[in-house]
């Protein structure tokens, strides 16, 4: 059975190709398929359909459809409810669905795979993608807060800062992000996080220089630090072991629900 099976799907607004050929693989995974228009989502309608996940084509979009996303983004719902936007690769449009707090953006001549796999994530999939091996893990005891596991993530892609942002939620971590290495020391030291979330290839700084400035750092040096990359080379797995990293991830190659359970192994 794949994570898919089961959830209710609302596809919103103006069929097209991309639409189709979605909601036929929807149908072969066994989710259940409602479709709307803009005007008429109401909150009513989500509960009572216990609508899982939201796909809109915001491509020729109206006032309706902005309206919509308006109100999806502070709609109180029993559960977090993942929305994925049908944009033009324009990085305006993109921006603008971003700020509605979608959890994703598609494009028109995305491969139905690779959405496939956007939303998969989102659901914590363990079925259908493969883990990534991570280097050995050592439990280091960081106070928890008593609103649950802090959690900073230093990360520049907007579109895994919105996947991240949707789990977190729902496992009820307060987070913070930076989206660069420069400043990202400082911020962890205002928030304090219980474990670190590290990409590589940053701006500014890069992230094992970031990670050797947190190990110096008498502040946060024991803080648990996960290293989360498209980057899959021996070399940055060897530095990052060196400079104390307490787990290694391939974006590519990991679940978020994965990821999840390393920062609560971590936490405890």
């Amino acid at each position: 059975m794949s994570v898919l099976t089961n959830k209710n799907v609302l596809v919103v607004g103006e069929e097209n190709s991309l639409f189709t050929k979605l909601t036929q693989v929807f149908e072969e995974y066994g989710m259940v398929i409602h479709n709307s228009t803009c005007d008429l989502v109401t909150s009513v309608i989500l509960e009572e359909k216990s609508i899982d996940i939201v796909l809109i084509n915001y491509l020729n979009h109206g006032p309706a459809c902005k309206e919509l996303l308006n109100t999806l983004r502070s709609v109180d719902t029993t559960k977090t409810l993942p929305i994925f936007a049908l944009v033009e690769e324009n990085e305006d449009k993109i921006q603008e669905v971003f700020s509605y707090g979608v959890a994703d953006y598609i494009t028109d001549d995305e491969e139905v795979d690779s959405v496939l796999q956007k939303i998969k994530t989102v659901f914590g999939n363990t079925n259908d993608v493969y883990g990534s091996v991570s280097i050995d893990i050592t439990p280091l005891q960081p106070i928890t807060s008593a609103t649950g596991i802090k959690v900073y993530i230093v990360e520049d892609d907007p579109l895994l800062r919105n996947l991240l942002s949707v789990r977190l939620d729902r496992s009820s971590f307060p987070y913070e992000f930076s989206n660069d290495g420069q400043n990202a020391v400082p911020a962890m030291k205002q928030f304090m996080p219980d474990v670190i979330i590290l990409d590589l290839m940053l701006p500014g700084k890069s992230g094992l220089e970031v990670l050797a400035e947190i190990k110096a750092d008498e502040k946060i040096k024991n803080t648990p630090v996960i290293v989360f990359s498209n980057r899959d080379g021996q070399e940055e797995r060897r530095k990052a072991k060196e400079l104390g990293a307490n787990g290694f991830y391939v974006k590519a190659m990991t679940d978020l629900s994965e990821l999840i359970e390393t920062i609560e192994s971590l936490a405890k």
